[in-house]
């Protein structure tokens, strides 16, 4: 590993030739480089790993980065920009060339194995060596760690331990109350997952202690989704199965992003004011009586209008790799960030109708705009402290430059309309609130793995 000089000057741009003349000498398939870290020798616990690579041969391209560490598989982002690799490299396919890797790795020494995909299927090795990684003494809910060390350990997007059979949860029986369970409105939008899609349709209408309709809307999928959700559409009209959720609408048409198909799906339900929605993607799934959960907590509530819960994160095989512990819900830390599981996120329809519903426009952060806006409807939002769904995480899931400079291009919008003025990332890992709340995330996980599930 290495560090090149800054980006664009003329030093880089020999410095990259000269790395390129030497990966082809050894004839690899992909050519690449790592910025950052810039140690050889040791890495830090909250590793951000960032580089670039593409294929040597132009018929091909790569698809997906990961790194192998201590037993974990961290899934990487590729596509970013580097406009300074396309400049010192003529044979680099574009712009978009970089890719970023981030995870929490184990303390110690420890081998890491960097690899690459390409578009025929295959992965490629781009390098492997043993390293230290620091430790840590203190407790992140004692004070120990900064930020980025509490923000990769709690709320991870890779996995956090080696993957493990996934576990049932376990909800408390539901409370006596005068109140019917509200019905389901549900919406899944889809777009070439056929090969987890069946498991985020069944995760719904298996759950047969509740009543509703469910909508999937499909992009233009040429994957072979279409059969799987006829497959379940007849399954879900099985009379054996009553009471439940039934797929009542599904179409496959080209639309204009997640968030337009969302809108579309909920465009095609109905229901009444108390009852429930939600959307579930493609790739995530419910836990068995999670949805039963949240319509007795609803009915015995009738006060409340929107829940989330823990979050726990599975493998492309749907093996537990993590969890996020949610501390109670804290209206000034949603409006610092987005830390609301959105497959755990259900609502009323009277809260649905007044904000207007989802803004198209969203391309990535629609879920806390929409979060945002029941917050200014002064909605009464609960976090519930029970795992509710899974959220799947897996080498192809961000493969463009979009996800990053869209979704942070949201992210500045919406804290700067909240806040009336620009709120830089910065002012964000210095905020009291926001670090507290981090720390009683790590604390709830610290009595949970003691056995004690905090309220």
């Amino acid at each position: 590993m290495g560090i090149l000089p800054k980006r664009g000057s003329i030093i880089a741009r020999i410095a990259l030739r000269l790395l390129v003349t030497h990966v082809h000498a050894d004839e690899a398939k992909i050519l690449h480089h790592i910025d950052q870290p810039v140690s050889g020798r040791s890495l830090p616990r909250s590793l951000i790993m960032r580089g670039w690579c593409f294929a040597a041969d132009p018929i091909l391209a790569t698809q997906g980065i990961r790194l192998r560490a201590g037993g974990l598989l961290f899934a990487g982002v590729i596509g970013l920009p580097r406009p300074d690799v396309r400049k010192a490299i003529t044979s680099a396919p574009g712009d978009n060339v970089g890719f970023e890797i981030r995870g929490v790795l184990p303390p110690g020494r420890i081998g890491i194995i960097l690899e690459a995909q390409l578009t025929d299927g295959t992965w490629q090795l781009l390098e492997t060596r043993t390293l230290q990684v620091a430790r840590t003494w203190r407790p992140l809910w004692l004070g120990g760690g900064s930020w980025a060390d509490l923000m990769a350990a709690q709320m991870a997007t890779s996995a956090k331990h080696p993957p493990i059979e996934l576990g049932a949860e376990k909800f408390p029986p539901a409370e006596k109350v005068a109140h019917k369970r509200p019905a389901f409105s549900i919406v899944t939008p889809s777009f070439q997952q056929a090969g987890y899609l069946k498991e985020t349709l069944r995760s719904v209408i298996d759950q047969t202690q509740v009543n509703g309709e469910y909508v999937v809307q499909d992009g233009g999928s040429t994957d072979g989704s279409d059969a799987v959700i006829r497959g379940l559409v007849a399954r879900s009209s099985d009379s054996t199965l009553k009471p439940g959720i039934r797929i009542t609408r599904w179409e496959s048409i080209q639309d204009n992003g997640q968030a337009d198909a969302i809108a579309r799906g909920f465009s095609k339900t109905s229901g009444k004011p108390n009852d429930i929605m939600a959307w579930i993607n493609s790739d995530d799934f419910y836990l068995p009586g999670a949805l039963a959960f949240v319509a007795d907590y609803f009915a015995a509530h009738p006060e409340v209008d929107a829940v989330y819960g823990h979050r726990l994160l599975v493998d492309e095989n749907s093996r537990e790799i993590g969890r996020w512990f949610l501390p109670r819900h804290d209206n000034e830390v949603l409006r610092l960030n987005d830390f609301v599981p959105q497959e755990t996120l259900f609502w009323r329809r009277r809260l649905w109708d007044e904000v207007g519903g989802i803004d198209p426009s969203f391309k990535f952060a629609m879920d806390w705009d929409l979060l945002l806006r029941f917050q200014a409807a002064e909605a009464r939002i609960v976090r519930l402290p029970y795992f509710l769904a899974c959220f799947r995480i897996h080498p192809s899931q961000k493969t463009s430059s979009a996800m990053h400079v869209t979704g942070q291009g949201e992210i500045d919008r919406l804290r700067a309309r909240t806040f009336g003025r620009p709120f830089s990332p910065r002012e964000l890992e210095k905020n009291p609130r926001a670090l507290r709340y981090l720390r009683r995330s790590a604390r709830i996980e610290f009595l949970w793995k003691l056995g004690i599930r905090a309220a």
